[in-house]
């Protein structure tokens, strides 16, 4: 098993939000999205996952984790996690001049992934 991919997680009352829609005729994003807190055993998952990918590159890990630790000192913890994570991916599955990203798009479409 992929450690990307995780067993189906229960959303919990705290994670439901009102979808908005903005009164203003032609605007770029129709709808407001609020913020979804992650919960803390989420969050945990999350992290693990993003250790144990970046844990295939020399000092990755620690860069991780410095970002993460920055990140969660200005409430930016969710969004840290999944941009690094990506950015991990894209380390570990592309070659060094693969600026089409061929190299994810093979590991996702390995996963069932369409791209």
């Amino acid at each position: 098993q992929d450690s990307m991919f995780r067993d189906t997680m229960e959303i919990k009352m705290e994670q439901f939000r009102t979808v908005r829609v903005n009164a203003a005729e032609k605007v770029l994003q129709p709808y407001q999205y609020p913020l979804v807190p992650t919960p803390y055993d989420q969050r945990k998952e999350m992290g693990d996952t993003l250790f144990a990918l970046s844990k295939e590159v020399p000092s990755l890990a620690d860069s991780c984790a410095s970002i993460l630790r920055e990140a969660r000192e200005r409430d930016e913890w969710d969004q840290a996690v999944a941009e690094l994570t990506t950015q991990v991916l894209v380390v570990l599955k592309c070659e060094e001049e693969d600026y089409n990203l061929e190299g994810l798009m093979r590991h996702l479409n390995g996963l069932g992934i369409a791209c």
